[in-house]
């Protein structure tokens, strides 16, 4: 019995990268994966839970993913995710951004050298439908948009930390923008945009699936503009090393390939390790 279902673990691990080109990286990751508990686990902000959907049908071996809300500050989210692995929470993979990802291997609940990025998506301009389109082709645009405009909404969540402290001060009178801001939950932003509530919006393209009454005018141009970056890491305390690494090799390769068009999501995967 122990030899058949040995058996059955192996074959289940030739599946994960049945669709890799490079034969002996699939077979050394199918060797790795038979050793591993199964199902694997993988905790994942609520953010990221469409990727984690969209490359599924590439994923054969048993998984067992659990998304938490996500909404807040790069802390506030790092404090949640924490408080789910310190209560002994099985996870094998951590899936989130990746300045929430550095927080948590400050406290010892990610491997050290274990995070990889996986996914940026840029943020935006949005109005309301209707509403004439801004010229934000210059520093120069941007600065009289921001200076005239009566409210600006955006999220408090990562990328958040980059409005208040780089691209308001790039753009003078931060004190001022801060005054006539509303910080909301990311989904809150295009809504209170679309009813008229915010006169401007700066959001991730990936929150506006879905979004209507908005009209999408385009990123901030460099430097004035950020993406977030969402990546793997390895928790510290893994029901499975083995099995927690060819999951990670897996989110790296089929986001490499995937196409994303269309879902505000781009991949992050350094061109070195789309292979590995």
């Amino acid at each position: 019995m122990l030899r058949r279902r040995s058996l059955l673990l192996g074959l289940s691990s030739l599946a994960l990268y049945g669709c890799a080109s490079d034969g002996d990286v699939a077979q050394s990751d199918a060797m790795e994966t038979s050793l591993a508990e199964l199902p694997l686990h993988v905790l994942m902000v609520q953010a990221v839970s469409p990727v984690h959907k969209a490359l599924e049908p590439q994923l054969m071996l048993p998984v067992q993913a659990q998304a938490v809300a996500g909404n807040g500050t790069v802390p506030a989210v790092a404090l949640a995710l924490g408080a789910a692995l310190q209560k002994g929470q099985s996870a094998d993979v951590v899936l989130a951004p990746l300045a929430v990802l550095v927080q948590l291997q400050g406290q010892a609940l990610v491997r050290p050298d274990s995070v990889q990025p996986l996914l940026r998506t840029p943020f935006v301009l949005v109005v309301q439908a209707g509403r004439p389109v801004p010229q934000i082709h210059t520093d120069s645009d941007v600065r009289q948009l921001l200076q005239r405009t009566r409210s600006l909404a955006y999220p408090s969540s990562d990328g958040s930390a980059f409005i208040e402290q780089s691209l308001f001060p790039q753009l003078g009178g931060k004190e001022a923008m801060l005054a006539k801001s509303i910080k909301v939950f990311p989904p809150q932003v295009p809504q209170l945009v679309a009813r008229g509530d915010a006169a401007i919006g700066l959001v991730a393209r990936s929150e506006l699936q879905g979004a209507s009454g908005i009209t999408i005018v385009g990123p901030l141009p460099a430097p004035l503009g950020y993406a977030s970056v969402y990546g793997a890491g390895i928790a510290s305390h893994a029901n499975s090393l083995p099995g927690a690494e060819a999951l990670q090799r897996f989110y790296l390769r089929e986001v490499a390939a995937h196409d994303w068009s269309g879902t505000g999501w781009e991949s992050a995967v350094p061109a070195a390790q789309e292979g590995r």
